[in-house]
């Protein structure tokens, strides 16, 4: 076999590799947020729904410094405050000078907020790593792989979180954590964006997820944290690549080309 079948191979195995690992990342959110819904509503043992948001920062605080090996979170919706970075300041430095191992990924759109930049720089030199990717499924934090955080509603954080300490869930979600850190990029290093034209990136499949799924621009925007114009500008972008008209008919093509 010569050389340039023999990449045309390896590249077409390393873009089913990425779907497959798109697909997986939505479907356990999805489970891990339904069993989650069941188990609430049916008032098993191991989920605790806590009410408001002072509540739920109350025993967030009091959950990581209990932590004893490791803190990992999604933090999609965008680049926090720098009031809100300061304030999470003295926990992660407490957590990190024990020795407490903490990851965090966010949305690539982060990269642009010098606030949230500068933070991550002071982070990794406390032993923090940090990563981004195109979006995320979902608001997670994960302490010791025994218990893990998710809002109820996503976008509505005033209605409250669940604190699940089921093993089955967390377990789930820690694969959810680890899939999607494989292959988000650390911050400090350029993310892939747009491909090299013969298959889908990150964002691509990103993209395609959330048309799938029916979501508007504003859902894109706050999901991938980035304006509305933006969206409308990914979303034509994406288009072209496909050679298609309408968003439509880019799931269309998109599903013909093995991308979904």
């Amino acid at each position: 076999m010569g050389l340039g079948p023999l990449l045309d191979q390896v590249r077409a195995e390393l873009d089913e590799r990425q779907a497959m690992l798109s697909r997986a990342q939505a479907t356990v959110a999805a489970l891990a947020s339904e069993y989650t819904s069941v188990h609430v509503q049916a008032g098993a043992e191991g989920v605790e729904r806590l009410n408001g948001v002072e509540n739920v920062r109350a025993r967030l605080t009091e959950l990581s410094q209990q932590a004893t090996a490791e803190v990992r979170a999604f933090m999609p919706g965008g680049a926090l405050s720098s009031a809100a970075l300061e304030a999470c300041r003295p926990l992660d430095e407490h957590n990190l000078a024990r020795g407490v191992r903490m990851q965090t990924v966010y949305v690539d759109s982060v990269r642009n907020d010098a606030a949230t930049v500068n933070y991550a720089t002071w982070f990794a030199g406390g032993g923090g790593q940090t990563r981004t990717v195109p979006s995320l499924p979902m608001r997670l934090i994960l302490c010791d792989r025994s218990v893990a955080v998710i809002p109820v509603n996503e976008d509505a954080s005033r209605e409250g979180a669940f604190f699940i300490r089921l093993k089955s869930v967390v377990a789930a979600l820690d694969e959810l954590f680890d899939l999607v850190w494989e292959r988000a990029t650390p911050l400090g290093e350029v993310p892939s964006s747009d491909g090299d034209g013969s298959g889908p990136s990150e964002r691509d499949l990103a993209l395609l997820k959330m048309l799938e799924d029916g979501l508007t621009d504003e859902g894109v925007g706050r999901k991938l944290g980035v304006s509305i114009r933006t969206v409308r500008r990914l979303m034509a972008d994406l288009l072209k690549r496909l050679n298609a008209q309408s968003r439509f008919q880019a799931g269309v093509e998109a599903a013909r080309r093995g991308w979904l």
